[in-house]
């Protein structure tokens, strides 16, 4: 008999755990009978208090360490604008078209050209070419420390362990957290926007130019030193270009993680669009900043096109050789007749000449004589209106509904249940799905939040965070199910996916509050709103990657399309569909901070008011613990996602081997005899 055993952790025996889950269980059932629900203050740590006195300390014995970094970005800045603001809006736009026309091609100048449009319809040029220069100067900035980081990477196996560990805790930290200790070094203004938009942005180029020199093939660079190369040589001659592919994909993650920041520190002052975004937030004018957030959209989409590594296919007007080399390229593009740049160069002096001639107030981008005729304040407010009058029973209904049986059911459950069980059933869970040292450290993660005074705000947020999964799970699997099986469904919910995982997620606060106010109910349907979208995605690719082999076999036998969904596709798509639910959780805990705008509790609105009032203290505790919830959470989910794929691998191979068990059951002679 063929006899399986499951290893849900590698290198644990799970029967070997036994002792010290009963412990373990011993220690909870103790918890519920003797000990607190709350977690006791004795145990406190005053980490906050540390980070205040560290900082302030810090402040005064060594601005030098910082203050000249950030006046250099502030001052760059300032010139930047001034110089850009100096240009005609006419002469700007045209050259920014035209560039793009001839570098990345015809629709992305299109989609350019819609984008000015917009700007100056909707009255936002000045916010734009404020965005502009901000981007221009981060960007550098942020390209310059993450080469040099990346460098620093590639030197050897344990610095670059040691600058991965720094680097995964850069982009683990919340967001929202970085402008807490900015706000309290710099102040409000462009210069803490400015620093705290470089510290974010910087992590994924360094690490993916530590991984592109460190792949340089060491034959490569074995024959280029045995012919007297330099280091320097090696480096700028040999390893950067090998290494050019990553820095590219690394320098493109950039730029969309320094929009994303420089966006959200307009909460710091920070200038360009994100200004009114905010401000039309804080005065619930969704209107108004929807209108500036698609704005803001089209900016991201054109800078991330523009700089993405891929290969674009170019109309027959801009087409060039990409065999040659940029020299190459250059000294020949203006020797055939007709070529992209006589034709951009042409229509850029044609444009010139026309601003001159035909002067007025028109080339005013900032102030024209057709003053602001786009707007959607009416419109949004007209839809509010109509949906709060037409759907105001149901919803009511439905948020009657949530609150009761959702936020209230969970959270009394969460607060009545004692931190010991909690942090005991969280080491017991590590243990079994990713072993004895990983779960001991989560248990101790999880009662560190305890430790640092955020187990209640870490309660609420997980009751929000919750709720918002189930939802996802109800509405979002069935419609990953309809699209796998619907391809005109599929095209249908496909760009409406596209757009919500555009728009910036503060952005998806908006419906949210149209249809059910502010409170702990808009905060999970503004959740869920932001979580929604990879767990559709995933369930439909998922169920679309199921092996046509199977399906087919499945078919010959008479099974239904029920049959076969529920018995192949999503049994073989499981994996896929729990790894959009992971991506669904970290959004959701993503949404915290900006969800506690409209009323989420927890540990997003804690670093919230830490941030509007430079508490250095309580936004560092609570930046700490979205940190620990996040991690704690992510590897519990992915161990528990092993724990199940590795069963069901293990219930598959059972029930393939079963046949062969039964013939070797039987006399020698026939278990030879070949098997059909």
């Amino acid at each position: 008999m063929v006899s399986i055993r499951i290893s849900p952790a590698k290198g644990d025996n799970l029967f070997s755990n036994y002792g010290l889950l009963v412990l373990v269980g011993f220690a909870a059932v103790a918890a519920v009978v003797w000990g607190p629900h709350s977690f006791p203050d004795a145990l406190r740590i005053p980490v906050g208090n540390a980070f205040e006195v560290g900082f302030s300390s810090f402040a005064e014995t060594a601005p030098w360490a910082y203050e000249p970094f950030a006046a250099f970005l502030e001052q760059t800045f300032e010139g930047l604008l001034t110089t850009l603001s100096s240009i005609s809006p006419v002469i700007l736009s045209s050259a920014v078209v035209l560039a793009v026309a001839h570098f990345r091609g015809v629709k992305l100048a299109g989609l350019t050209v819609l984008l000015f449009a917009w700007v100056v319809l909707s009255g936002f040029w000045d916010y734009t070419v404020e965005t502009i220069a901000f981007m221009l100067v981060a960007v550098a900035a942020a390209f310059v420390l993450g080469i040099l980081v990346g460098l620093i990477g590639s030197f050897g196996p344990r610095i670059n362990a040691v600058v991965r560990l720094l680097l995964d805790a850069m982009q683990a930290f919340p967001a929202f957290a970085y402008l807490v200790p900015v706000v309290f070094l710099f102040g409000m203004g462009n210069a803490a926007a400015l620093v705290v938009t470089v510290i974010w942005a910087l992590p994924p180029l360094a690490r993916m130019t530590s991984v592109g020199l460190r792949n340089v093939s060491p034959e490569v660079v074995e024959a280029a030193t045995s012919l007297g190369t330099s280091r320097s040589q090696l480096l700028f001659g040999v390893k950067l270009p090998m290494a050019e592919p990553s820095i590219r994909a690394g320098s493109n993650q950039m730029i969309m993680y320094a929009i994303a920041m420089a966006t959200m520190a307009a909460m710091v002052g920070a200038a360009g669009l994100g200004a009114p975004i905010w401000s039309g937030l804080n005065r619930l004018a969704f209107g108004d900043a929807l209108q500036a957030g698609v704005a803001l959209v089209l900016v991201a989409v054109i800078i991330d096109r523009a700089s993405s590594p891929r290969t674009v296919k170019r109309s027959t007007i801009i087409q060039r050789d990409g065999s040659l080399s940029w020299r190459k390229r250059l000294r020949g593009l203006f020797r055939a007749p007709y070529g992209s740049a006589q034709i951009c160069l042409a229509l850029f002096l044609l444009t010139v000449f026309a601003s001159q001639v035909l002067r007025g107030r028109w080339q005013y981008f900032s102030d024209p004589p057709w003053g602001v005729p786009l707007r959607l304040r009416e419109p949004v407010e007209a839809a509010v209106f109509w949906a709060t009058t037409t759907w105001g029973p149901f919803l009511d209904s439905l948020s009657g509904l949530i609150q009761t049986y959702g936020l209230n059911l969970l959270g009394s459950f969460f607060a009545a249940t004692p931190w010991v069980v909690v942090v005991a059933v969280t080491a017991a869970i590590g243990i079994l799905t990713i072993g004895k040292v990983q779960g001991l450290f989560l248990g101790l993660g999880v009662a560190f939040i305890g430790c640092l005074g955020m187990w209640e705000s870490t309660v609420l947020t997980l009751t929000v965070v919750t709720v918002a999964l189930v939802l996802v799970i109800l509405i979002g699997f069935p419609l990953g199910v309809l699209m796998a099986m619907n391809d005109t469904a599929a095209a249908i919910i496909r760009p409406v996916l596209d757009v919500m995982q555009t728009l910036p997620i503060y952005l998806l606060i908006i419906p949210a509050v149209m249809l059910l106010g502010v409170g702990e109910v808009a905060a999970v349907l503004a959740t869920f709103i932001a979580a929604v979208p990879p767990m559709i995605r995933f369930t439909n690719a998922g169920l679309r990657g199921a092996d046509n082999e199977v399906i087919e076999a499945a078919q010959i036998f008479g099974a239904r399309p029920g049959q076969i969904l529920r018995q192949i596709r999503i049994p073989m798509g499981l994996q896929t569909m729990m790894v959009g639910l992971n991506q669904a959780l970290l959004l959701a805990l993503a949404m915290a901070v900006v969800s506690a705008m409209i009323g989420a509790p927890g540990l997003g609105a804690n670093i919230l008011t830490s941030v509007n009032r430079a508490l250095l203290g309580t936004g560092m505790e609570a930046g700490i613990a979205m940190f620990l919830l996040g991690v704690v959470l992510d590897r519990l989910f992915n161990g528990c996602a092993r724990f199940v794929a590795s069963a069901q691998h293990a219930s598959m191979t059972k029930v393939a081997r079963k046949p062969n068990d039964e013939t070797s059951s039987v006399p020698a002679t026939r278990a030879t005899a070949p098997s059909h």
